[in-house]
């Protein structure tokens, strides 16, 4: 089937869309190398950070080669120096010049200008002589710098610039459109399974192999006879192996046995000589030397036969049996059926002149088949009076035009936005009593015994911990306290824990150089009404307490250089993009070049100080909140506002609660915005409003919230003290941890967490600043695994619909 190039890369986005949703991740992955159409930042940085090079370069490779342009030479470059460093780290020197050392010698062969760097390691007889290698003793905290300065090049790389934002989608797309175009579908296979069998053919069409065989076993759906039986032709008996080893195991049943007792002898026979062979068919039993010894003597032969050997044992396997039919379908049938979806779209819902955020648009003449596969494609037209007519599940409802665009099929809305407008979904705290008590048990913790917690070593307790962050590489974490005292606590690798990475189980060290140094801010004029702020950028930490700002060396604490003298004050400061530094004031905020020390911008749009600063890397967008209650989005190209909204109604009393932090989700779409009586989520850069959360009464104010490192949780810390674990996308509350879960008694009741920060890459595991000081760490029962449960509201439980009041359109 003929097919655009524009509605080619929309199905792909869609299908690594459903890839992802499925946990079906080499297939994912895969998919990205071979259709070239998105490369993944966050699996890149995976493969950096758990020092898979080969992995890193391999996925790389897909998209940009080493000569395509500078930034790619850089980062091959770098990618192959931070292996061969590591090698040196082990005292592997051998390794390091016979092993490495090609690969970087080809930087060589092109006058790069980087191979001078590396010609200067070969004679280093003492790797931790050199002061800038020897930050890579510690090999976590080496590789979170090396992905620092992998990123940069990554986001300024003009090869990949195109392919580094992944578009803006509804969850489960790909299957609500096959939901609204087959409503019923076949009672032999669910239609999951059928979408799965369309994808495998789409990808086989496109000759996208690598990924169509491993969605084959990741799903599991269908047992390819003929790729399993080219690897058997072939002897290549590994792969023959792992590919049968995603349907079955030799101990399933006694077909499965057999299959893989073949597979292993012919692997140990190709392994030996020719001469080798006869004596080793020796050692088998009586009754199968006769039959292999003259098959041994010809290997083409051997495998031939041998392939249809195993051909009948597949087909008489009950567990293969069910999954060696592939459907009969027409060519490019998951292409047809976008197509017309699409050619239905744009003239009933795209051009329409209807409101689509307040009124639920009529499914009318949509494109309908009576089977997805085993059946020749008939589209037709089934006309119906009005959406709730058609018997698809979960109220489907469109809210947006912008699909044909943007592949935003909106298809798939949760039932709570099945009552009108998305901007008035209002989700109460599901055990609160007044909107609603969800049927499931909360999961409450109120005991020490019921969780992992750790009070981090400190000798001296110096005002609340009023800022608090791990590490890129979770090896160690900062706290910032009220009288503009920094602390840092680093965890160590030792023969008891190899890990350098936080845990509660390991008691970290507080750091203290040998030079005795502390780092301490300057105070401004009005410690009282000082706003703290840290930003990290390896080996170097920014930070203030109301006074100017400061650079320290993280190694030594040493106070490298201060600017931006007060007034105005510095309220809020962040990294933006490698050199770029927001630094939010007191009622504006500039945009400067670390570098050359200029300033870019100055944004003005708050009447009052800025409380926060998120940057999405995504959308190339700003976020600032105020003291003013306001939110404003700010692009980086032009600097120019592109929306702001207030969050509170004429007439409300600029002392009600404002927005006090935001952070994006690590969708980089999705906009956390934390208040002292509820949290919301905002779409950006529109602001969207997406929905409120409000806890109960006798539970505020809220001091915290940020969401996990995996984007599925937020963290909630209230003034009693207490911690709520919610889903973040349907701000169900999974888990509450009492304060006496966490803090001894005997302390004074009015300890509590005046900050969370969520480790880098455990989910479960954050840390709390307490405002006597203290941190604690705390992760589930390791038989737990996490905390509390997912529960599954029932339609209506803990939704209203009531207008935000609290958001001013």
């Amino acid at each position: 089937m003929d097919i655009d190039k524009d509605s080619y890369t929309k199905l792909i986005v869609l299908i690594l869309q459903f890839l992802d949703e499925e946990n079906y991740k080499e297939s994912l992955h895969l998919l990205e190398q071979e259709s070239k159409i998105f490369f993944n930042v966050n699996y890149f940085r995976e493969t950096i950070v758990n020092g898979e090079w080969e992995k890193a370069e391999e996925y790389l490779s897909s998209f940009t080669k080493l000569n395509d342009n500078r930034y790619s030479m850089k980062l091959f470059f770098e990618i192959r120096k931070q292996k061969y460093y590591e090698a040196l780290v082990r005292n592997d020197q051998a390794e390091g010049v016979n092993v490495l050392w090609p690969d970087l010698k080809v930087f060589l062969d092109l006058q790069d200008e980087n191979y001078e760097e590396i010609f200067d390691l070969i004679d280093l007889k003492n790797f931790r002589d050199n002061e800038h290698l020897s930050r890579n003793v510690n090999k976590e905290s080496a590789r979170g710098i090396s992905w620092g300065d992998l990123k940069s090049l990554v986001e300024q790389n003009p090869t990949l610039q195109d392919k580094l934002i992944f578009p803006r989608l509804n969850q489960s797309g790909l299957l609500s459109i096959i939901t609204l175009i087959c409503p019923n579908p076949g009672k032999k296979t669910s239609i999951k399974e059928e979408l799965i069998y369309l994808i495998l053919q789409f990808l086989d069409e496109e000759k996208l192999k690598g990924t169509c065989h491993k969605l084959e076993q990741e799903s599991k759906i269908f047992f390819n006879m003929n790729y399993f039986g080219e690897f058997v032709i072939s002897g290549e008996w590994d792969k023959a192996v792992m590919y049968l080893s995603a349907f079955t195991m030799p101990d399933d049943n006694q077909h499965s046995a057999k299959i893989f007792f073949t597979l292993e002898k012919q692997k140990y026979l190709a392994n030996l000589g020719r001469n080798d062979q006869v004596q080793a068919i020796k050692i088998l039993p009586n009754d199968l030397q006769d039959n292999f010894l003259y098959k041994c003597m010809d290997a083409a032969s051997l495998r031939a036969n041998l392939c249809d050997v195993l051909k009948e044992s597949v087909k008489s396997n009950p567990i293969l049996q069910d999954k060696l039919k592939f459907p009969a379908m027409d060519k490019s049938r998951l292409l047809t059926i976008l197509k017309k979806i699409m050619d239905w779209w744009i003239p009933h819902c795209a051009n329409s002149t209807t409101d689509l955020y307040k009124s639920t648009i009529s499914l009318v003449n949509i494109p309908k088949v009576p089977y997805l596969c085993r059946e020749p494609m008939i589209v037709v037209n089934s006309h119906c009076q009005e959406a709730s007519a058609l018997p698809v599940p979960n109220g489907l409802v469109f809210h947006d035009s912008s699909c044909c665009n943007d592949v935003s099929l909106q298809a798939g809305m949760k039932s709570s936005e099945k009552c009108g407008s998305r901007d008035n979904t209002y989700l109460a705290d599901a055990n609160s009593g007044v909107y609603g008590k969800s049927t499931e048990k909360l999961a409450e913790i109120n005991d020490p015994s019921e969780c992992q917690t750790l009070v981090l070593p400190d000798t001296s307790l110096t005002g609340g911990v009023t800022r608090l962050m791990y590490s890129c590489s979770g090896d160690f974490i900062l706290a910032l306290t009220q009288n503009a005292t920094h602390k840092l606590w680093r965890w160590y690798c030792d023969d008891q824990h190899p890990s350098s990475k936080a845990s509660a189980n390991v008691e970290p060290q507080l750091y203290q150089p040998s030079s005795g140094l502390i780092m301490t801010n300057e105070i401004g004029t009005q410690p009282e009404n000082a706003l703290s702020c840290l930003s990290l950028k390896d080996p170097y930490l920014f930070s203030s307490s109301g006074g100017k700002i400061s650079i320290f060396n993280l190694e030594t604490f040493e106070r490298l250089s201060t600017f931006g003298s007060p007034p105005p004050s510095t309220t809020y400061f962040t990294f933006l993009m490698q050199n770029i530094f927001a630094i939010g004031l007191d009622d504006s905020i500039l945009i400067r070049c670390f570098d050359s020390k200029k300033t870019i911008a100055h944004l003005k749009g708050h009447q009052k100080r800025i409380t926060c600063l998120a940057f999405s890397q995504n959308l190339n967008v700003l976020v600032s909140s105020g003291a003013d209650a306001q939110l404003c989005v700010w692009s980086t190209n032009g600097w120019e506002k592109l929306a702001s909204k207030f969050l509170l109604s004429k007439g409300e009393m600029l002392d009600c609660p404002v927005v006090n932090h935001i952070e994006f989700h690590q969708d980089q779409i999705h906009l956390l915005a934390v208040h002292e009586r509820n949290i919301h989520v905002y779409e950006a850069p529109t602001l969207n409003h997406s929905m409120q959360w409000v806890p109960q009464e006798s539970d505020l104010p809220i001091t915290y919230a940020t969401y996990s490192c995996d984007g599925q949780s937020i963290f909630v810390s209230f003034k009693n003290g207490c911690i709520k674990v919610l889903v973040a996308k349907t701000f169900y509350l999974r888990c509450r941890i009492n304060v006496t879960a966490y803090i001894p008694p005997g302390l004074s009741s009015e300890v509590y967490p005046i900050v969370i920060a969520a480790h880098p890459f455990q989910p479960n595991h954050i840390a709390l600043g307490l405002t006597d000081g203290r941190v604690h760490v705390l992760e589930p029962l390791e038989t737990e695994g996490e905390w509390g449960i997912s529960p599954q509201p029932k339609d209506g439980e803990g939704l209203s619909t009531a207008s935000c009041s609290a958001v001013l359109e």
